[in-house]
């Protein structure tokens, strides 16, 4: 674990770029992550100091890209950058800056581009993605959803078509104002739980992913006035 400086200056400097009142990737979700991850990471036999720093870190950038709609803006490379930026300057060994830069740039679900090659990048990523699911990724979801000014729920005629229409190969959405929460499940966060690296974020992912699947079924069926 992190020495207790060291650990409240990278928090100092990751508050200046976490947003204050965002819910969904403000400093609550980083703490909520961070706990999941540290405990993963024990069970996992990480290094914890490495899983701290990328963790108080991984969405520095999140907010620039999910309210710019710059296409080619990824918060996952960027962020990485910046983070390198940060440890430099604080001065951390070269081989801690890489090992968390690769975490950082690990993490995203979307991408691919980057697969997590280290336990501790891997810890980061199942972490990361416990908190998209389950009944807290239901919360967030609707959170982004309300912050994009999107419907919470919308019926598509055609999935895969919308699928074509709005979703890049690389997973990113073209037009958020044309996407909801049910419709984020059903193209991403439904495979999530088979997305995990870890024994233990699969086993964790495997009850959130059912009660979020649960969760929306009964959505739909109450939105339609099914008894």
């Amino acid at each position: 674990m992190l020495a207790e400086p060291l650990r409240t200056k990278v928090w100092e400097i990751a508050d200046s770029y976490y947003p204050k009142h965002d819910w969904a990737h403000g400093r609550n979700h980083i703490e909520r992550v961070l706990k999941m991850a540290i405990e993963i990471g024990k069970q996992e036999r990480a290094d914890l100091e490495i899983v701290e720093l990328a963790t108080i870190l991984h969405d520095i950038f999140q907010n620039r890209e999910a309210h710019a709609s710059i296409e080619g803006f990824r918060h996952e490379t960027e962020g990485s950058k910046e983070a390198r930026k940060i440890l430099t300057k604080l001065g951390l060994a070269d081989r801690t800056v890489d090992a968390v830069c690769h975490c950082i740039e690990s993490h995203r679900k979307r991408s691919g581009r980057t697969e997590p090659q280290t336990i501790e990048a891997k810890c980061l990523f199942d972490a990361d993605k416990l908190d998209c699911i389950g009944a807290i990724g239901t919360i967030r979801s609707a959170f982004v959803s309300f912050d994009h000014k999107q419907e919470f729920y919308k019926e598509v005629d055609d999935i895969e078509a919308y699928r074509r229409r709005n979703i890049r190969q690389d997973g990113t959405i073209i037009d958020p104002a044309l996407h909801s929460s049910n419709l984020e499940h059903e193209l991403s966060l439904k495979a999530v739980a088979n997305r995990m690296y870890t024994e233990t974020g699969k086993r964790l992912a495997k009850e959130r992913a059912a009660f979020m699947d649960a969760f929306y079924d009964r959505l739909g069926k109450e939105l339609k006035g099914e008894l």
